[in-house]
């Protein structure tokens, strides 16, 4: 799967046109994709249709306003990366942290200079006691060193899966770890090269790909769907660039 994905990337990268319309159709399809992924692993039911219109700023009266307040929130996280990827920046805890601070508004109490949680809970759906908040500064810092080695090791994806993997088991933000998770993967995919995946599972199978983990450090399944996803995400962005080139032929044939 890794070599079809690098011939699917590498095939992205030469077809893609200089169109800043496409590009930003790119940038605004990335935001909804790992939106809706976020929103179906966190087991909230909110519609493709719903997501795309939250991040073009379309504005509907069945979607609650608190939304599309995360939807730009979102965004500018999203925008931040992207400066972060222009000087080829690896993920750490500070720039983690900057972003928890951009996405959430905690309830909950937090350490005081970071967003870490500030208690031990029992986290059902997982069957899972998280290491002791205060050994989370360190734990969390040690663990995004492994984002050194994303453009170096073989399999990348597979080590953007288990970092992802493991920021659940440590739990460090609470209750918005997932969300925290979430977007170090997409930081992880995007630094990668590729386009964000639609993640084709829901909250069910999520959860049972973080047991499987936390039980024996089994990262296959999860990295395997994730694999799939971004195969798919690139066949489907390759087919619409070819699509759009061949009605740029056409219109230009009926023009003349």
């Amino acid at each position: 799967m890794l070599e079809k994905i690098a011939e699917k990337a590498a095939e992205l990268k030469r077809i893609m046109p200089d169109d800043p319309q496409l590009k930003d159709w790119l940038r605004q399809s990335d935001l909804w994709c790992w939106l809706y992924s976020y929103f179906r692993i966190s087991g909230q039911v909110v519609s493709r249709s719903s997501v795309a219109s939250m991040v073009s700023g379309e504005l509907k009266e069945d979607i609650a306003l608190s939304l599309y307040a995360f939807a730009g929130r979102y965004r500018d996280v999203y925008y931040d990366m992207s400066s972060c990827l222009a000087m080829d920046a690896d993920l750490d805890a500070k720039t983690l942290s900057r972003w928890a601070g951009m996405l959430t508004d905690p309830q909950e109490p937090r350490r005081e200079g970071s967003l870490y949680r500030l208690n031990s809970p029992i986290i059902y759906e997982w069957e899972h006691i998280p290491p002791h908040f205060k050994d989370l500064p360190r734990y969390t810092e040690e663990l995004l060193k492994n984002s050194r080695e994303l453009l170096r090791v073989k399999d990348p994806i597979e080590l953007a899966a288990r970092m992802h993997m493991e920021l659940n088991r440590l739990y460090p933000y609470g209750e918005d770890t997932v969300l925290m998770s979430m977007t170090a993967l997409l930081y992880c995919i995007l630094r990668l090269g590729l386009p964000a995946p639609e993640l084709s599972i829901g909250d069910i199978e999520y959860n049972k790909m973080a047991v499987k983990y936390f039980e024996d450090r089994d990262i296959e399944p999860f990295a395997d769907m994730l694999k799939r996803s971004i195969f798919n995400r690139l066949d489907q962005v390759l087919g619409i660039i070819k699509q759009a080139a061949e009605n740029a032929v056409q219109n230009e044939q009926e023009q003349r």
